[in-house]
């Protein structure tokens, strides 16, 4: 009986250990409500070929909203873009450029004019100041784009982003481009810098004119494609959003 009354003892004092633990913390990534938008277009909208592919101009734009409110803004600290089968990259047939050259000359004036793939404008607050984004996006070759970035306040920062493209082995997925967005740019002089939209052009160009180009159009004359933004608050937890959206195309 004494024996009996040694085993159930540790077995009652863990029972009301866990009955008194605390709940797991929430964290921010948990409460707070994101919105996270896409939508993107092609022209021309009329697809190529297999044999004939047909280049193309990518515009399109990205929004980040906070729904909840009195909380801060998360930083956006990188991103992914699922592009569709019938979608090619082109990058290792024209000039290209390198993220060390722009970063030490502070400036994409220094890559080949023809290297100069396309151009994006955003608005990202930092405290109550817009601090502008501008980026020239650069062709980096087979595998790689770069985005050229300046913030202008609360201080002027030039960095180049590498946005990695990777060909897929998918039925659904041709190829993954993914980033992360360097340190300086995340933080600025001390003060937070989190993405509120941004607009790009990419492609199109008469010395590149198949950088980006399709080669088939679905049935449903829409093309699909994910994209996702990784989020860090401001209590250093973490979380991603993911929008589906489609690009209408033509057969």
């Amino acid at each position: 009986m004494q024996m009996r009354k040694l085993v159930v003892l540790p077995v009652a004092l863990a029972v009301a250990g866990v009955a008194a633990a605390p709940a797991s913390a929430q964290t921010m990534a948990d409460e707070v409500e994101m919105k996270f938008t896409s939508k993107a277009a092609i022209f021309p909208k009329k697809a190529g070929t297999k044999r004939n592919p047909r280049g193309v101009r990518l515009k399109g734009q990205l929004k980040v909203e906070t729904i909840t409110q009195g909380v801060e803004k998360p930083i956006v600290t990188g991103g992914e873009v699922l592009i569709p089968k019938g979608g090619l990259w082109n990058g290792a047939k024209y000039k290209k450029c390198s993220g060390a050259k722009m970063d030490r000359e502070k400036t994409a004036d220094v890559c080949p004019k023809a290297s100069i793939m396309g151009a994006g404008k955003g608005v990202a607050w930092a405290d109550n100041v817009n601090a502008a984004p501008e980026v020239q996006f650069v062709n980096g070759g087979a595998k790689r784009l770069w985005a050229f970035t300046t913030l202008y306040r609360p201080a002027l920062v030039q960095k180049s982003i590498a946005i990695n493209i990777k060909k897929l082995r998918s039925k659904r997925w041709a190829y993954r481009a993914a980033f992360k967005v360097p340190q300086v740019l995340q933080v600025v002089a001390g003060v937070p810098v989190t993405l509120a939209s941004f607009n790009f052009n990419i492609g199109g160009k008469r010395y590149a004119k198949e950088l980006l180009a399709t080669t088939s159009c679905p049935k449903s004359k829409k093309h699909p494609y994910q994209a996702t933004a990784f989020y860090k608050f401001a209590d250093d937890s973490t979380r991603k959003q993911s929008w589906k959206g489609s690009v209408r195309c033509t057969r």
